[in-house]
């Protein structure tokens, strides 16, 4: 008797349940509390998902330093992120024109390696971004079309008839969304995870996902007949001049690698990364220096890379107030992402002319969002 793909899923969900209830019961019976806490921890799942930025938020404050209202804009920006207790690296331009491009704290804590403006960190979800600009350049290409369901493509893709490409585009798609795991994956093979995951609701709705951009990855592979990783290469960081961007584990043995680290309560904790980087397919394993988003804005807003038809799509506020990878604010947009502790903020303004990038690797109790807000107002 045949069995459906979706029935199949089914019965794996549910499998794949009983199995995590049956561990976590065992662990309480035969190791008590203690080893069920460990199980737990051990098979948690540190995904590229974007944390939801607090405006009103801010950093770790120093009140000992004093900005002078008559100091250069380099030196009050400067003095504002020391303020911060900023680690990282910043990139900060003013009338097209870069006035901050320098690390700050360090790199390395063994080592004592400071950051610099060439160090490296992963971006997390700020490739969505970059995965938005493939898509737009598919449709320009006549490749596809936003409007288009995404079964036109994945026949087997659940409501797939219902839920358009723009939906995945704008984290409106409906989907449930996979378990992620720890191995390494195809592309392929996320995929029909999000399928047999299935769908939660028709599409139309906020509900920010990755899944959504490894499905979008997935369709650039499909119809370029490349792999991700090089079409990027050759259609956005090639034109962009972002010669320093690459992928994946390659990161982990670079020599301008910049550690990340957890501040809690005071303690300093290096981060251990727990998935292998193929996880996070179209939404997080591309890592960079904070010029090279630069150069990848520039090259976006100056029409090299898609049309200006294809950029007013990709900046207009949908659904919780995200157009295809940028989110927009009153006076600028502004993509980011927190990965493994790296917390990374592209920022730029309406007109185009400024922009304040931060690339952190010390995650701190209170996100950098305040910060940014705090350098543009110096900016005005």
């Amino acid at each position: 008797m045949h069995v459906s793909r979706a029935e199949r899923a089914r019965k794996k969900r549910k499998t794949r349940r009983l199995g995590v209830i049956f561990t976590v019961i065992a662990c309480f019976l035969f190791g008590g509390l203690g080893s069920a806490y460990l199980f737990m921890q051990a098979h948690s799942k540190v995904t590229a998902n974007e944390m939801s930025m607090n405006e009103d938020s801010t950093a770790n404050v120093k009140a000992n330093i004093v900005i002078d209202p008559h100091a250069s804009l380099k030196t009050k920006i400067d003095l504002i992120l020391q303020k911060h207790q900023f680690n990282g690296a910043a990139y900060v331009v003013k009338n097209n024109k870069a006035i901050i491009n320098q690390g700050y704290g360090m790199a390395n804590k063994m080592t004592g390696e400071a950051n610099t403006s060439q160090s490296l960190f992963f971006i997390g979800s700020m490739e969505k971004a970059v995965v938005a600009t493939a898509i737009m350049q598919l449709q320009e290409k006549g490749l596809l079309n936003v409007e288009d369901p995404i079964a036109k493509y994945f026949p087997e893709f659940p409501n797939g008839q219902h839920i358009k490409i723009k939906n995945f585009l704008g984290h409106t798609s409906g989907l449930e969304g996979r378990e992620k795991g720890n191995n390494k994956v195809t592309s392929q093979q996320i995929l029909e995870q999000v399928e047999d995951a299935g769908i939660k609701r028709q599409p139309g709705t906020w509900d920010y996902k990755d899944d959504n951009y490894a499905v979008m990855g997935r369709l650039v592979e499909k119809l370029s007949h490349q792999s991700l990783e090089a079409y990027l290469k050759q259609h956005v960081l090639k034109p962009a001049g972002m010669t320093s961007t690459a992928f994946g584990d390659s990161f982990f043995t670079h020599p301008n690698e910049s550690i990340s680290y957890k501040l809690k309560n005071g303690v300093l904790t290096k981060t251990s990364f727990v998935q292998d980087t193929s996880q996070l397919f179209g939404a997080g394993n591309m890592y960079m220096p904070p010029r090279d988003i630069y150069l990848f804005n520039k090259a976006l807003t100056d029409g090299k890379l898609v049309n200006q038809a294809s950029l007013a799509s990709m900046l207009h506020a949908g659904a919780g107030n995200y157009g295809y990878g940028f989110y927009t604010r009153p006076t600028f947009y502004i993509s980011r992402g927190v990965l493994y502790n790296y917390e990374t903020i592209n920022s730029f303004s309406k007109d185009y002319r400024d922009a304040v990038i931060l690339f952190s690797n010390i995650r701190m109790e209170k996100d950098n969002g305040a910060l940014v807000k705090e350098i543009y107002s110096v900016m005005q």
